[in-house]
């Protein structure tokens, strides 16, 4: 088995990775409540049960909450609206109708800022994620990054509670074609290597023991990748149907289709927008669809990669 080459994550650090996410204003956590129950953090940490919340006397209109993110386009914002640990708390608190939503970047310096971009965003009252698609505008430029501010201009009116909340946040940010770089694997067939699914040729794949299947790979350039294309191999040989996608200790799983043409796989948040883990990514195989007699044997064809940023910059 392959050893995976562990990167030093300080080098590979998207700008402004560590900024996060900040408030106008936020509810006081109770006694036995972590202190980022109901912060900036809350609303980008993938957790449904935290949830930015502003305070019970606060008058909700005109609270916001502002993401730092590096030099890119926007793409789309994906919101879960209101506090949605469960349907009780969903429904007895208000959720947002709609934001106003600002792009705040630098002029000619971090400390010189101005509004370039303003749009508004309409949610439904619903129970899940939700993704609007957004005008692709650029944020930052070529020296810096910049801001997404979301304020809330109208609400939906929750049964018990006055103080409105954001479940989770996600920018999506323009991706562009990025270099994947193996860093280790579960075994490899001699005749079916990892650099086959790297070739540019559905013909050729990697081929391991489904059981057990894992791939960690990375970007020598530290762009900020944001997910990875997998292209199945051949119909004898089993197929990823579900995967395991860990970055900087966060995971999602994600369900792949059994499409001729491949899926993209989202890799995981770590700061609120897409592109924002550092260093190697691992990918898991949890299920497979059957091969028809290389049962036992997985095959992927082609693996390769997005980003959203470039460090560099």
């Amino acid at each position: 088995m392959k050893k995976a080459i562990l990167l030093t994550a300080l080098a590979l650090v998207p700008t402004l990775a560590f900024a996060g996410a900040s408030v106008s204003a936020m509810k006081k956590p109770s006694r036995g409540e972590g202190a980022n129950q109901f912060g900036g953090p809350a609303a980008i940490d993938g957790k449904m049960e935290t949830a930015w919340m502003v305070p019970g006397d606060s008058p909700n209109l005109g609270e916001s909450i502002k993401l730092e993110i590096p030099s890119g386009k926007l793409d789309k914002i994906s919101i879960v609206n209101g506090w949605a640990r469960d349907a009780d708390t969903f429904a007895d608190h208000p959720r947002i109708k709609r934001m106003k939503v600002e792009f705040i970047c630098c002029t000619d310096s971090m400390g010189d800022v101005n509004t370039s971009f303003t749009t508004h965003i309409d949610l439904e009252d619903k129970m899940e994620m939700q993704t609007i698609d957004i005008e692709n505008a650029a944020v930052g430029n070529d020296m810096f990054g910049g801001w997404i501010k979301l304020s809330i201009v109208e609400l939906y009116e929750g049964k018990d509670f006055p103080n409105v909340g954001i479940s989770e946040l996600l920018i999506h940010m323009e991706e562009f074609d990025a270099a994947v770089t193996i860093e280790g694997s579960s075994d490899e067939d001699p005749e079916h290597i990892t650099m086959d699914m790297q070739d540019d040729s559905p013909k050729t794949y990697f081929a391991t023991p489904s059981e057990g299947a894992f791939v960690e790979f990375g970007n020598e350039a530290g762009l900020g990748l944001s997910s990875v294309h997998i292209v199945h191999g051949p119909k004898t040989h089993d197929r990823v149907k579900k995967v395991k996608m860990t970055a900087n200790n966060r995971s999602v799983v994600v369900d792949v289709a059994d499409a001729k043409g491949g899926q993209m796989v989202m890799i995981p948040s770590v700061m609120g927008y897409t592109g924002s883990a550092w260093g190697s990514v691992k990918m898991e195989v949890l299920e497979v669809y059957e091969g028809t007699s290389a049962k036992g044997t997985l095959a992927i064809a082609e693996f390769d990669a997005k980003a959203t940023n470039n460090p560099g910059f």
